[in-house]
Formats: C-alpha cells, sequence, structure tokens
C-alpha cells in the first residue's frame, strides 16, 4: 500500500482550458476491492479552477484504491474526496459514492454524499441546474 503522497501522485492533472468561465465536470466510475466496501460507484463532479483531471491515467489510482483496508464504506467516500480535493482544488467540487450491493438483509442501497467549495465562490445558476440525487 502507497503511503498519502505517493497514492495521491497517482492523481494527474493537466491545465484547465477555460479557466476564465465556470463549468461543471461529471465523472463516473465503477470500484472494485474491498468486500465490505466495494463494488460501488463514484460520482465525481467538479467546477475546475486551474486544473482538471487526466481521466485516461485513474486506472493506476483505482488500483490502488482498492488495495486499501477500509473500516466502512464513509471512510474510503472521505479518503476519496480528499485525494482528489487536494489533487484538482477545484472551485467545488461534490463526491458520491453508492454501493451497488446490499450490505445486509436490512440495508439494501448505502450511500455517501460529500461537497466542498474554496471560500467565497459561488455561482447558484450554475449549481441549481445539476441533478440532485
Amino acid at each position: 500500500m502507497l503511503e498519502i503522497f505517493q497514492r495521491r501522485n497517482l492523481i494527474l492533472t493537466e491545465p484547465n482550458p477555460g479557466p476564465q468561465i465556470d463549468y461543471v465536470v461529471t465523472l463516473q466510475s465503477n470500484l472494485t476491492g474491498a468486500d465490505n466496501v466495494f463494488p460501488a460507484r463514484m460520482t465525481l463532479r467538479y467546477v475546475p479552477d486551474r486544473l482538471i483531471l487526466r481521466t485516461n491515467t485513474l486506472a493506476e489510482y483505482y488500483a490502488e484504491i482498492a488495495n486499501i483496508p477500509f473500516q466502512n464504506f464513509e471512510s474510503s467516500a472521505v479518503l476519496l474526496m480528499d485525494d482528489f480535493n487536494n489533487e484538482l482544488v477545484p472551485r467545488w467540487i461534490s463526491l458520491r459514492l453508492d454501493k451497488q450491493t446490499a450490505d445486509n438483509d436490512q440495508i439494501f442501497h448505502h450511500e455517501t454524499a460529500l461537497e466542498d467549495r474554496q471560500p467565497k465562490w459561488g455561482n447558484p445558476r450554475l449549481l441549481d441546474r445539476l441533478e440532485k440525487y
């Protein structure tokens, strides 16, 4: 298992082609790995600032995430959010992790959603258009 900085270095970025405008990037990925957490679908949405993700390079990062022994579902969502937020430093970011299999007979749907934004950034007209989950 890689150290935090080595793991985060697997998230590669490139310059934002339109830093003067606000726009939303939405990515969905299926994550596999730890039995108590995955499989799950991750939906990542962000308003870029200076950087965007190089999406064709995420496979190695996801492979590393699959090897982490998470204590629970929520801790995996927090780690993913922290990693993406740290590497992208977006104006706004939202991460939703949706478990695709039942935890047990009583819980058949498990979801965690996190959101963050830069201080003083706001574009309610843009964010209000997004589909609510």
